[in-house]
């Protein structure tokens, strides 16, 4: 009975923390993409810098248990958008564009 319990109790935990690494994930997006719409060629560096400016910022209200910046996400968003092809990105010349096209890309990575 302990085992079966334990197993409920550590799949649980196991679905929550994906379900935040998904909604980290989009928050993400959604800074980026604000951010190559204005400014699409830039390095990991300066686009990493600003997500983590405007996650901690939080930008819309502020967030009495707001997580922690997730450094290893971040350079997730970061990098699936610096490996998109010239053509690619020329798609994402809107915010909403930009973040459709992110949006696909992480889940065909997942």
């Amino acid at each position: 009975m302990r085992i079966i319990l334990s197993a409920v109790i550590l799949f649980a935990a196991a679905s929550a923390s994906a379900a935040d690494d998904r909604q980290t994930e989009a928050s993400y997006i959604t800074h980026l993409c604000k951010v190559v719409v204005q400014k699409p060629e830039a390095s990991a560096d300066f686009y990493l810098e600003k997500i983590k400016e405007m996650s901690l910022r939080g930008e819309s209200s502020p967030v009495p248990n707001q997580e922690p910046f997730d450094q290893e996400i971040a350079e997730e968003v970061v990098n699936s958008w610096l490996s998109l092809s010239p053509e690619q990105r020329q798609q994402a010349k809107s915010a909403e564009g930009c973040q459709q096209l992110m949006a696909s890309e992480f889940q065909q990575a997942d």
